[in-house]
């Protein structure tokens, strides 16, 4: 194994980690540029700012546009570059796009300020990469293609060394990142795969690790040892959610060595002591548990809800099984890795299987494309068992959205940008649109009454911020306009969160002295752990802090949702399998 001395690359994924759907709803844009601002002093070579799971987040749980909060974190980046992560096929929604839609998300998100885009594809097929690899190419942007670690073939197999060499063919491609999302190989192995990946490509590697039991930092400092250029960490307590290197550990691991991490170790201290009050108590929780838990191999975007759900079924202990499972349901299907859109219907798959005792009687609708090979390149054979089922099931192959198909679909009027967010989440941006058009309207109503203007807004904000005043006003043509410091309300007992902060929890506000639990995310309210089982609570029920509620479901993820007061339940807002709203009351609890 090649040793390399000198400065290890930090690329910086609080920003992604901190919120994601659906456990991070309850970040918003003001917090993500509150958390930037204080990333920009820690020497990151670049910030990740958006994925799917974050741009989902904003859309469907916020009602805010993922490019209003890129340009956000761009304002309080400094001169840290600022990137952003896309699946190659679907970019950031779950339905195939055409080249020509990938190619106008490119050249928005660069006009926005991206200097950088990631791409992946559960397949790890170089055709399907090529439209983000052109289009990066054409606005002069970073193209770093991934290649994604998964459970088939056998890590040793030479597939994987060939596979990166394609990807690194594309054009443009400086970097290549090797992402092992669920901790599937052992350190010292990735160190190897690491190292065959540099030489075969010629080109830097990049590393993204996520792992359980806290092998995370331990896989990362053997990649830096075979030669890694740099690492994907976050900052302090947002590191543990993610099961990612916390940049701290990793800064340390690597002290007295030939290579170090590449950043400001003090500002590191103040990045995390900004991030953490973020982070909402109970998937703090979850997450410190799942250190002492079993060492599974399921991303851990998905292992919380994979965990949720078994338990409504008195399958807590099937957790390993399932994820044993996961790994033959990508074999059976052709190779396919559980990256971003498929892991969670691998996943799904895998459950069925060890619920029902029986393998392959139904098949996971996400999963009929990949089988039948209309979903990209196979890396594997696929079950016959599996072509049976997929081709039963099998509603033939959406057409690709194009420019054409979504212009036609969407109301006349919009900007480039929301028509490609319409491409991905046409439900989530007309809300967005909507939105942003009704504020137009009751602005435009009011004659008589000045438009204010946006650079004076911004410029009373920087006032406010960069002073000791609680607040500023100004008075323009007979109207006032005032801003005001935001005043964070303190923590109650056991949150991990400040207000406006966090997102696995329910947000908690008094109501005439009762606490309005309210929905953190958007989904379905479910009263029981099981359809067989008793529920959680009753009106008049007492809870104490930490007592389960009801569940959210989500994306096929099963979200608990906690009390952080004591108190008597006095009234339950929805009905069993009721969809919840982001911000919706469930609960009221006298304390």
């Amino acid at each position: 194994m090649t040793h390399v001395s000198g400065a290890v690359g930090y690329v910086d994924a609080t920003l992604r980690d901190l919120a994601p759907f659906p456990w991070g709803t309850a970040v918003g844009t003001d917090d993500l540029a509150a958390a930037a601002a204080a990333l920009s002093e820690v020497g990151a070579r670049v910030l990740e700012a958006l994925d799917a799971r974050c741009a989902r987040a904003a859309l469907e749980a916020r009602s805010e546009s993922p490019w209003d909060r890129l340009r956000a974190v761009l304002r309080e980046a400094g001169g840290t570059p600022v990137g952003v992560v896309v699946g190659a096929r679907n970019l950031w929604g779950d339905l195939p796009l055409a080249p020509d839609v990938v190619r106008r998300f490119v050249l928005c998100a660069v006009d926005s300020g991206a200097s950088r885009i990631r791409a992946t594809d559960p397949l790890n097929d170089p055709e399907a990469l090529l439209a983000v690899a052109r289009a990066c190419e054409e606005a002069a942007a970073e193209f770093v293609p991934t290649l994604i670690v998964g459970p088939s073939p056998a890590i040793d197999d030479a597939r994987w060394v060939q596979e990166a060499v394609a990807l690194a063919a594309l054009p443009g491609a400086g970097t290549i990142c090797v992402s092992d999302g669920a901790g599937y190989i052992a350190p010292s192995t990735l160190g190897r795969l690491v190292a065959a990946v540099a030489e075969a490509t010629g080109l830097p590697v990049e590393v993204q690790v996520q792992a359980p039991g806290g092998l995370a930092p331990l896989s990362a400092t053997a990649a830096v040892g075979a030669g890694a250029a740099s690492v994907q960490a976050s900052a302090g307590p947002v590191a543990l959610v993610s099961a990612r290197p916390s940049a701290e550990t990793l800064r340390a691991a690597l002290v007295g060595g030939e290579r170090t991490l590449d950043c400001n170790a003090s500002a590191l201290d103040r990045a995390a002591r900004v991030v953490g009050p973020m982070l909402p108590a109970d998937r703090l929780r979850q997450a410190a548990a799942a250190v002492f838990g079993p060492a599974v191999a399921v991303p851990p975007a998905l292992e919380s809800g994979l965990i949720s759900r078994l338990g409504r079924l008195g399958l807590s202990r099937s957790l390993v099984a399932v994820a044993t499972e996961s790994a033959a349901v990508s074999r059976d299907v052709g190779g396919a890795t559980l990256a971003y859109p498929l892991g969670a219907a691998i996943l799904a798959q895998a459950a069925r299987h060890v619920i029902e005792g029986r393998r392959w009687a139904e098949i996971e609708p996400e999963l009929v494309p990949v089988a039948l090979g209309r979903a990209g390149r196979l890396r594997g054979p696929v079950a016959e068992a599996v072509i049976e089922v997929a081709t039963a099931a099998d509603p033939g192959d959406p057409p690709r959205r194009d420019i054409a198909a979504v212009s036609d679909e969407a109301p006349a009027g919009l900007s480039e940008e929301d028509l490609v967010l319409w491409a991905m989440f046409a439900e989530g941006t007309e809300s967005v649109v909507a939105r942003r058009r009704s504020l137009g309207a009751e602005a435009a109503s009011r004659p008589g009454q000045p438009a204010i203007d946006r650079e004076l807004l911004e410029t009373l904000v920087d006032v406010v911020e960069a002073s000791d005043e609680a607040e500023v006003s100004v008075e323009i043509s007979g109207a006032r306009v005032t801003v005001r410091r935001s005043v964070a309300a303190p923590a109650g007992p056991g949150s991990g969160a400040s207000e406006g902060g966090g997102g696995g929890g329910a947000a908690a506000e008094e109501d005439d002295g009762l606490v309005r639990v309210t929905s953190p995310m958007v989904g379905t309210f479910y009263r029981r752990p099981g359809p067989d089982q008793e529920v959680f609570v009753e009106e008049g029920s007492r809870v104490e802090a930490g007592d389960t509620l009801c569940l959210i479901e989500a994306m096929k993820l099963f979200n608990e949702i906690v009390t952080e007061v004591a108190g008597t339940v006095r009234t339950i807002a929805l009905e069993d399998a009721a969809p919840a709203e982001f911000g919706q009351l469930l609960f009221l609890i006298e304390p």
